[in-house]
């Protein structure tokens, strides 16, 4: 038995009230189960009861044990003077507060059903994927649908605050932003760090003043990459002279270029092919992200994201190194990652900064015409009957199974409600 199951029970009064009274004997109403508190304080606020003849107003505490108020230390804690009722699984000993006076107590043993305590036990102890895997089958997965939007839209808003972090240190520069989490995100794990410092050396500003030129914006991201030293290949020699250039003329400090991996990735992720593709993309789009407010569709984002590395890379991975001849644009998982990972989330932040729900819909609009994600999280799901149709349900799925099942936040779940209250 856990705290947090007293708290659900009371706040979905799923209890038997009948015949309610305090260990003292009197009756007891519940006019207003009060509000669910989940900063520091009573449990629940602004509570109402009648406790025989007279109506109280103010918080509601609960415990396991009614001494655990005294091992908190509430009996010295101000901000429990106005607790009007104490509300504990067991009754092991009185208790008072700031002033002596005892508070009622209001004891719950036996009015919650054992099936609910046996369907928690149950969910505490599997040792499944998920907690629920035995029984989510049973649940109504339609009802689950809408649960899944509500999980969705907490997994932007998470996103939403990274991105308001970074506003906050950039001006509230959006083009900034989505350069600065494009470059992130284009660098998968392996990458995703040295990416980030990328981003940090070479300012959006000056690539935005390079844009009229593609190969000075591959020799300065290059460059500033730590990655135009000591190669002989000509074309290399041409960005090394290229970006020496602009190094001194903006007094530029490049990476050492050791922070870049290149291991255990597929050529066409390597960090050479995704820069030049980047520097083909900021040449094609220098003022991405308004670009972006005034597509129409998810073609559309496609289009601006249909880019190819420059010509030298069609023989090349990396610097020196010829290989068979193959165009390199971004792959359409490429474009889908970035649509998911940075698009969407921008544009939702976007909206909700500006207080334009056009933005926000716009954003939830663009996952559902995005295919749905294929990994282990989402293959595991799909074996549990939970399918999805595009990256707005697998995004749901995973935000559920990293926030809530391996986090065993069932109570709040509602999937696991539906299953503890079966």
């Amino acid at each position: 038995m856990k705290e947090d199951l007293l708290h659900l029970v009371w706040k979905l009064k799923k209890l038997d009230f009948t015949n309610l009274t305090t260990t003292d004997g009197d009756t007891i109403q519940i006019k207003n189960f009060g509000f669910h508190n989940q900063n520091s304080g009573p449990d629940f606020l602004n509570g109402e009861v009648i406790i025989g003849d007279t109506t109280w107003v103010g918080h509601i505490e609960m415990h396991i044990n009614s001494t655990d108020w005294t091992k908190h230390n509430h009996q010295k804690d101000k901000a429990y003077n106005n607790v009007i009722l104490h509300v504990v699984y067991n009754d092991d000993g009185p208790i008072l507060n700031e002033s002596g006076q005892p508070i009622p107590t209001l004891i719950l043993k036996g009015r919650i059903s054992q099936s609910t305590i046996g369907n928690y036990e149950n969910l505490a102890a599997n040792q499944d994927w998920i907690p629920c895997a035995p029984s989510i089958h049973k649940t109504d997965m339609i009802k689950n649908s809408f649960f899944l939007e509500k999980v969705l839209i907490e997994r932007l808003q998470d996103k939403c605050q990274r991105i308001e972090d970074i506003l906050k240190h950039n001006n509230n520069d959006w083009e900034d932003t989505l350069y600065r989490l494009l470059l992130k995100y284009l660098g998968l794990k392996v990458n995703s760090s040295a990416f980030e410092q990328l981003a940090h050396v070479t300012p959006y500003s000056i690539l935005k003043k390079l844009s009229d030129k593609s190969i000075a914006l591959e020799a300065l991201l290059l460059g500033q990459a730590g990655l135009l030293n000591d190669n002989s290949d000509a074309y290399f020699d041409k960005l090394l002279k290229e970006y020496t250039h602009y190094k001194n003329k903006y007094d530029l400090i490049a990476m050492t270029g050791v922070e870049w991996r290149f291991s255990k990735l597929r050529p066409a992720n390597f960090p050479t092919i995704r820069i030049a593709q980047i520097s083909q993309l900021y040449y094609k789009a220098p003022q991405l992200f308004n670009d972006i407010l005034h597509v129409s569709s998810i073609t559309d984002i496609y289009e601006k994201l249909d880019i190819t590395a420059s010509s030298y890379w069609d023989t090349h991975y990396l610097p020196d190194k010829e290989s068979e001849s193959k165009p390199k644009k971004m792959g359409q998982m490429t474009k889908e990652l970035i649509v998911i990972n940075v698009i969407v989330p921008l544009l939702f932040t976007y909206g909700q900064k500006t207080a334009n729900e056009y933005y926000k819909d716009k954003a939830l609009d663009l996952l559902q015409k995005v295919k749905a994600e294929n990994n282990i999280i989402i293959r595991n799901w799909k074996q549990l009957g939970m399918s999805a149709k595009s990256a707005f349900d697998t995004q749901a799925l995973l935000q559920l199974k990293n926030e809530y099942c391996n986090n065993f936040n069932c109570l709040n779940c509602r999937i696991g409600q539906t299953i503890l209250f079966s």
